[in-house]
C-alpha cells in the first residue's frame, strides 16, 4: 500500500472541482457517505468520502452549495465507483438527483461470492485481503456536527482508503476461481433506478404480518401505508412517526369506524379530533367500500404437495448446506427459506436459485431432488447424493 497523505475535509468549491477532475483520471474511485437519518424521511447527507490508490479525501456537503462536480464523477461511465454495502449510499444519490451512479463494484457482494457471509463487514474483508486494520468506533457519530474530530475523519477516510486495492485483489481472485461473471447480475441491481424507487401502493407488503389478512383488510392496510408514505415524505419525518407498522396492521384487522375505536389501537398518539385521526378513518371507510375488483390480490396460496412439507424443506436445506460447503458460498447467498418453501410447494417462477449461476451451482440439483431423480442421505455431518448412475459423496 502506498503511503496515505494526511486526511482533510474539502470545503472550497475550486479545490472540490480540481480534486474531482484529478480523481476522474484515475479510472476508479472509492465512494462512501456519512449521513443522519433517524429524525427525517430523507437522510441528511453530511460527509462524502472519495478515494483513489494515491489519495483519500472527505468532502463537506454542508459547506458546499454546488455538488455538481460530484455528479460529474459519479455519473462518468468511464470511472468505476467502488463501494462496500453501497445500497444506502447510492440511494441518497438517487434521492438527490433521480439517477444512480454507474458503473459500480460492491466489495461486500464480491466477498459473498468468495466465501464470506452475505453481510460481511468491511473491516473483516479488508483484513482478510489486505492485512490492514480498519479504524472503528464512530458508526453512530453525529456526522452533522462540526468540526469533525481527527478520529472521526480517520474513521471516515478508512471507509474508502482500501477500496481500490481491495477491488484489484477481489477481481483477480474472482477471475482465478471462475466467478467474475457471477458478480455482474448482482451488481446490475445496484445500478438500476428501480431498486431505489418506492411504489406507495405496494409498500404494504413490507409490513410483517400482511399475508395473514384477507383481501378487504389488505385494502385497508394498503391505503394506510400509501398514505403514510406520502405524509412522511411531505413532512420529512420517519415513517414510524406518522404510523407504525404494528398500528397500521391493528387498524386493518380491527377496521375502526370512529375515533373511540381508533383510540383503542395500541401505539397511536393522536388526539381526538386531530387531522391524522380523521384522515385514517376516511381511509378505512373508503377501503372498505371498494368493489371486489379493486381489492389487492390475495397472498399466493401454496398448496400442500405429496409428503410432509417441513420434511421436504428440511431435505432441500440439507442440500443447500452441503453445496455451500463444497463451493464455499454462504447458504444465504445461494437461496433462502422463502425460496425453499416455494420450491417445496411446487412454484418455479421468479425464484433466484433457479436462475443464472445459482441454478448451475444448486438449482438444478434442487429440482432433481424434488423430481425424484436424486436422493439425499445424511450420515452424521456427511451428505450423500445418489443419482441413477452413481453414488457420490459430496
Amino acid at each position: 500500500m502506498e503511503k496515505e497523505p494526511k486526511g482533510r475535509v474539502v470545503t472550497d468549491p475550486a479545490e472540490f472541482r480540481d480534486l474531482v477532475a484529478a480523481m476522474r483520471e484515475s479510472g476508479k474511485v472509492g465512494f462512501d457517505t456519512e449521513f443522519v437519518g433517524e429524525r427525517t424521511y430523507f437522510p441528511r447527507l453530511c460527509l462524502i468520502q472519495l478515494g483513489t490508490k494515491t489519495m483519500s479525501v472527505a468532502v463537506d456537503p454542508l459547506a458546499l452549495v454546488d455538488l455538481s462536480p460530484l455528479d460529474d464523477l459519479l455519473f462518468d461511465p468511464s470511472v468505476l465507483k467502488l463501494v462496500h454495502a453501497g445500497w444506502q449510499d447510492l440511494k441518497i444519490i438517487h434521492q438527490r438527483t433521480g439517477r444512480v451512479p454507474a458503473p459500480v463494484f460492491d466489495t461486500q457482494i464480491a466477498a459473498a461470492l468468495l466465501g464470506f457471509p452475505a453481510q460481511a463487514a468491511y473491516a473483516s474483508v479488508v483484513h482478510e485481503f489486505l492485512g490492514a486494520e480498519v479504524k472503528k468506533g464512530h458508526s453512530y457519530s453525529d456526522w452533522a456536527a462540526r468540526p469533525l474530530s481527527p478520529s472521526q475523519l480517520a474513521y471516515a477516510l478508512d471507509d474508502v482508503r482500501y477500496l481500490p486495492a481491495l477491488h484489484d485483489r477481489m477481481v483477480e481472485r474472482l477471475g482465478r476461481e471462475g466467478r467474475l461473471s457471477w458478480i455482474e447480475p448482482e451488481i446490475a441491481t445496484l445500478s438500476s433506478p428501480a431498486s431505489y424507487e418506492v411504489d406507495p401502493l405496494l409498500e404494504y407488503r413490507r409490513v410483517k404480518g400482511w399475508m395473514s389478512l384477507d383481501r378487504r383488510r389488505l385494502a385497508v392496510l394498503r391505503a394506510l401505508i400509501a398514505w403514510r408514505e406520502g405524509e412522511a415524505r411531505r413532512r420529512d419525518v420517519p415513517r414510524r412517526r406518522v404510523l407504525a407498522d404494528e398500528s397500521a396492521l391493528a387498524i386493518a384487522r380491527g377496521k375502526p369506524a370512529n375515533e373511540e375505536a381508533l383510540r383503542r389501537v395500541r401505539g397511536l398518539e393522536w388526539k381526538s379530533g386531530g387531522g391524522s385521526a380523521t384522515a385514517v378513518l376516511a381511509l378505512v371507510r373508503d377501503a372498505l367500500a371498494l368493489p371486489d375488483s379493486q381489492l389487492p390480490e390475495a397472498p399466493p396460496s401454496r398448496p400442500r404437495g405429496n409428503g410432509d412439507r417441513a420434511s421436504v424443506v428440511g431435505l432441500l436445506g440439507a442440500l443447500v448446506r452441503s453445496r455451500s460447503r463444497v463451493h464455499r458460498v454462504a447458504p444465504e447467498v445461494l437461496t433462502n427459506a422463502d425460496e425453499l418453501e416455494r420450491l417445496a410447494a411446487g412454484e418455479r417462477e421468479g425464484i433466484a436459485v433457479l436462475e443464472g449461476w445459482r441454478f448451475d451451482l444448486l438449482g438444478r440439483e434442487l429440482l432433481s431432488l424434488l423430481d425424484g431423480r436424486l436422493s439425499l442421505v445424511i450420515h452424521g455431518g456427511e451428505v450423500v447424493v445418489e443419482d441413477r448412475n452413481a453414488t457420490v459423496k459430496r
